[in-house]
């Protein structure tokens, strides 16, 4: 293969081309926001947390869809610093990851953990998100009658596919191990109900499954 320097050492360079600035697409990172999207992904697990509770951890990763709004926009500035507004359909099929949603579990008499029930705030909102409304009720904690909302077991089911709003912004800092130099990395913070969004089929791997 020719190398650069021979190619510009000869006598063809490609001729005359051309630059049009007004169909130039600005180049610019995914803005933080909320972007219509699709679970294509769910794995979880049981840790204990702070040394009292017990948690079913789920780790979502989700697909970005093209927005249901054909005029959804996002405010960004691209890498020359210029600031541009840009349509969210030019992230479409971008995987993201989700923070880790904690199921609090509710101890039996056998378990020696205790109930965290305010904790479940986020659990809660992903069963709305997903089509799986809690129900209302009456139970007796801690001696005292109460309302609660009773939280549904979700599977495979009820969560592959299923369309949601991703609500996208930057995770913690990380240090990379080949530069050393500290970074944040985007991923889906909170989940919201996409009322008109569709579920799609999605093939997965039998044993990348934990149901």
């Amino acid at each position: 293969m020719a190398d650069i320097g021979n190619i510009l050492d000869g006598p063809d360079t490609g001729g005359v081309t051309f630059y049009d600035p007004s169909q130039d697409t600005p180049s610019v990172a995914m803005p933080e926001g909320s972007y219509p999207a699709n679970v294509i992904e769910v794995k979880t697990a049981t840790r204990d947390v702070k040394g009292k509770y017990r948690a079913l951890i789920y780790n979502v990763r989700v697909r970005i869809a093209p927005p249901s709004d054909a005029h959804s926009t996002f405010q960004a500035v691209d890498y020359d610093g210029n600031e541009c507004e840009i349509n969210g359909g030019n992230f479409a099929g971008r995987e993201m990851r989700s923070n880790g949603i904690f199921k609090f579990l509710h101890p039996t008499d056998n378990d020696e953990f205790e109930p965290n029930a305010g904790g479940n705030k986020g659990y809660s909102n992903f069963c709305i998100c997903v089509g799986k409304e809690p129900i209302t009720k009456e139970i007796e904690m801690n001696g005292e009658m109460v309302t609660v909302k009773e939280l549904p077991d979700l599977n495979e089911d009820d969560i592959m596919g299923k369309p949601v709003m991703a609500v996208i912004g930057r995770g913690k800092p990380w240090k990379s191990d080949r530069d050393g130099k500290v970074r944040t990395s985007l991923e889906v913070k909170w989940f919201r109900t996409w009322a008109d969004g569709e579920s799609v089929d999605v093939s997965a791997a039998e044993d990348d499954l934990p149901f």
